[in-house]
């Protein structure tokens, strides 16, 4: 898929969620979505040369099995700038080796513990919990008046090294660390 259409499907994508189209909502589960903005913040974020992704790209889910199988559906037979994707449901000490990592149903202390061991590695960390992103995860995913958003924090992104599209930029909330971890 060209990066014309894969932005094309983003914005599609962010438009639908953004009317709060009552169809879209009926076709699709909450899994599903998160699997969809998981697989397209994949797709606009580049990795520094010494840690870029080679075949296959990896990405991991920690914490929801739901959303790792959706993934599985969502990457099937889709690749990521020519590489195979692969979902991995994956165990605390296999954060490194992932280049996308979403962490579900995490509470506060142990969600900011991976946060603050990954600062620095080129993980692009994902989660739902509020105020992720914030906290100093790369992308945080979140409902705001029945719609799926998604939150970006670009201190954190380039602190890992990576660069994250402008595009994707265009359509985030864009926030910054808070400095303050309860």
């Amino acid at each position: 898929m060209s990066a014309r259409r894969s932005w094309a499907c983003l914005v599609a994508m962010t438009v639908t969620l953004s009317l709060g189209s009552r169809a879209w909502a009926q076709s699709a589960s909450e899994p599903v979505l998160k699997a969809a903005f998981l697989y397209n913040f994949a797709k606009f974020a580049e990795w520094p040369a010494d840690a870029a992704p080679a075949d296959p790209l990896i990405v991991c889910v920690f914490g929801d099995t739901a959303i790792a199988d959706a993934l599985d559906e969502t990457v099937k037979g889709r690749t990521v700038d020519g590489r195979k994707t692969v979902v991995v449901r994956v165990k605390p000490e296999g954060f490194r080796g992932c280049h996308v990592l979403y962490l579900a149903g995490l509470d506060t202390k142990r969600a900011q513990a991976i946060i603050d061991d990954l600062k620095g590695v080129p993980v692009l960390t994902v989660g739902d919990r509020e105020q992720f992103a914030q906290s100093g995860g790369i992308a945080g995913l979140f409902v705001e008046q029945g719609r799926m958003r998604f939150a970006i924090n670009v201190e954190a992104a380039q602190r890992g090294r990576l660069r994250i599209s402008s595009r994707l930029l265009s359509l985030a909330k864009i926030v910054k660390d808070d400095n303050v971890h309860p």
